[in-house]
């Protein structure tokens, strides 16, 4: 069978995929040299549409299969024809995936860049934390105003340019925006809040976002356009956003995101009354709306699409050398912790309100609205965000 042009290019093109996920090297030249201009590229020639992109190309290369089965069963082609055309698709989709941002996955990591080694969940620094946490959530609780979209864009983008640049991450360019998705039931009904799209670089928000959640989502979301793969880790660059944030409505969607984590490490290091008298301290405001949000998912969600999208995505981050898969959104605390230790700069606060205790077993993450009755319901924070 004849070999065309193309296939050499993209075979050309799928060995430097393979040279980034196995040699370290590759991948942090894409990453530094290769990912910024392609990712500016890609997103100026998204960003003459206010819609998403991502799903049209998701489409045609679904029809591109299909072409490709329904013209090797018309012309009666063969097995070993129609697999080698299908194989060239993926090829195609495996390359776009991987250059235009997946080849991010496999750099040096954020730790090992700064020569910093990762913060131990011993109970002394976890009880400090806890402490200057729950006096900024109270800080922030029942702020009056709220915020506005173009500005906190804007804000994402000055501190990611003058904060996460430092850390080897790509400037965000201003024809960067957030887009609207096309399929955007479907992503309720799974609870998916946002997603970066590696087609043509793209920062996706869910329509049906409550405002509270949305600072802290977009943030989240345009860390991973900066080059940020971890879900915990772009939890932390939205957490670290927000709680610098001199609005005050901004400040709360950031520590409200990251509310269930600090309750599931609580509750781990804490005995009962001890985490009983720290929610006590928690803003009833801040648990009255992670109970409201949670409730606001659970009637969109759809179980079955939910765990099928749920299983998928675990496979893939497992699959691109994050170890925890899904659950790597939970490791935003140690992240908090080691990060805040690295730069210096967290607020002052009051001494903890709780002594520390001996571990008990780790619980849900989710919070309850009252000392004395827990919620159920998972928090939405804790599904996984579509990032490819």
């Amino acid at each position: 069978m004849k070999i065309r042009s193309g296939d050499i290019i993209g075979l050309i093109l799928l060995a430097g995929v393979a040279a980034c996920r196995y040699w370290t090297p590759a991948a942090d030249f894409y990453a530094e040299r290769c990912y910024p201009p392609v990712s500016a590229m890609l997103s100026w020639a998204a960003s003459f549409v206010h819609f998403s992109l991502e799903e049209i190309v998701v489409g045609l290369f679904v029809l591109s299969f299909l072409t490709v089965l329904i013209r090797a069963i018309a012309r009666k082609e063969g097995f070993f024809r129609w697999l080698l055309n299908t194989l060239r698709v993926v090829m195609w989709l495996v390359v776009w995936i991987y250059f235009g941002w997946g080849n991010n996955y496999f750099r040096t990591p954020l730790y090992e860049r700064l020569e910093i080694t990762p913060a131990h969940f011993e109970q002394a620094e976890f009880e400090r934390f806890l402490a200057k946490y729950t006096w900024e959530l109270n800080e922030s609780a029942g702020g009056a105003g709220g915020w506005e979209q173009s500005a906190v864009e804007q804000e994402i983008k000055d501190f990611y340019a003058a904060r996460a640049a430092g850390c080897g991450y790509t400037p965000l360019r201003k024809w960067q925006h957030v887009k609207e998705p096309l399929l955007n039931p479907l992503y309720s009904a799974v609870t998916v809040l946002g997603w970066m799209g590696p087609f043509f670089c793209e920062s996706q928000v869910n329509l049906d976002l409550p405002e509270v959640e949305y600072p802290s989502t977009l943030a989240h979301e345009m860390a991973h356009l900066a080059g940020v793969t971890g879900e915990g880790e772009a939890n932390y660059w939205a957490y670290a956003y927000c709680r610098q944030s001199a609005n005050r409505a901004v400040r709360y969607s950031g520590l409200l995101a990251i509310l269930p984590y600090v309750a599931s490490n609580a509750r781990a290091l804490l005995s009962e009354d001890e985490y009983n008298a720290w929610i006590s301290s928690v803003p009833v405001e801040a648990l009255d709306d992670n109970a409201a949000v949670q409730l606001f998912w659970d009637g969109k969600r759809v179980r079955i699409i939910e765990n099928v999208q749920r299983l998928i995505m675990d496979l893939f981050l497992k699959s691109n050398g994050i170890s925890e898969g899904a659950k790597d959104y939970s490791g935003v605390i140690s992240i908090i912790m080691t990060m805040d230790g690295y730069f210096k700069d967290s607020p002052s606060a009051p001494a903890s309100p709780a002594s520390p205790a001996s571990p008990s077993k780790p619980s849900s993450p989710s919070v309850p609205s009252s000392p004395s009755s827990p919620s159920s319901p998972s928090s939405t924070k804790d599904l996984p965000r579509l990032t490819v």
